[in-house]
């Protein structure tokens, strides 16, 4: 995982972080149900003004390789070593993919000795989409897409969630922290395969899948997460998303920790 490789530069802004969730001791089971601190922050955070994300172009042109590499900028993060820390992972993760490919590209091209006027063009496309920057937290999707010709030949994404008032990165495990909460997202995910049954190898997954689960994206309200390709679904669906809505997963675990 190219971005993933370079995680570990993120260094911690605040002494003492924040710790999720809430201790049930035999008198306190039926207490109220105490939401999130990070499920608040994503149902209504205040958007982060002074935080935005720029475009950085590098585009590659030759007779059997070319890329277009759109690479995320960020401005207005307070703390500068980790301004600096998050665009050198985008940068460095992104051109190192685009020379990765390049260099396997022309090592296959002189092993298969293909005449030069059959010689197939490779085309490699870079682009990200910013999909949450409220409440304090930044998500980043990140596409790498590699072409022979027109014929897709592979594609991943890879997402960086930031929580700028810490500087850590947001792992799975800080988002469900409790068994109602990862209950609740298994529920979903196999209602949505259920309603697709075609789409999927598996007709459920079981909440051991549950811990496998690493790749994951933050919009308004609501936490996707998502399979890399040919794990739970042919490659003809695509990267297969599942959406959980915090607003309706909040009122189901009141509802359970009710009726106890």
């Amino acid at each position: 995982m190219y971005l993933a490789k370079r995680r570990f530069l993120l260094v911690l802004i605040a002494a003492c972080l924040l710790t999720v969730g809430f201790v049930l001791t035999a008198d306190q089971a039926n207490a109220e149900y105490r939401i999130n601190p990070y499920w608040y922050r994503i149902i209504g955070g205040r958007p982060n003004y002074d935080v935005i994300v720029v475009n950085r172009i590098r585009e590659k042109e030759s007779p059997v390789y070319s890329s277009f590499l759109s690479i995320p900028v960020i401005y207005g993060v307070n703390d500068r070593d980790l301004y600096e820390q998050l665009n050198r992972m985008f940068y460095e993760g992104i051109i190192h993919f685009d020379h990765e490919i390049e260099s396997n590209t022309h090592k296959y091209l002189e092993r298969m000795a293909v005449p030069p006027g059959q010689i197939p063009k490779y085309i490699t496309e870079v682009d990200y989409q910013v999909n949450y920057n409220s409440g304090g937290i930044l998500s980043l999707t990140v596409s790498f897409s590699h072409y022979l010709e027109k014929h897709q030949q592979s594609r991943f994404m890879e997402t960086v969630n930031i929580d700028l008032t810490t500087g850590r990165i947001i792992e799975f495990a800080d988002l469900f922290t409790t068994e109602q909460e990862r209950g609740v997202l298994l529920r979903a995910i196999n209602q949505q395969i259920k309603a697709n049954p075609s789409a999927y190898f598996v007709s459920e997954i079981s909440a051991q899948d549950l811990s496998n689960i690493q790749s994951f994206y933050i919009t308004e309200n609501h936490i996707i997460v998502y399979f890399d390709l040919n794990v739970i679904g042919p490659y003809t669906t695509g990267i297969p998303e599942f959406g959980l809505e915090l607003s309706t997963a909040v009122n189901e675990i009141r509802q359970y920790y009710e009726g106890q």
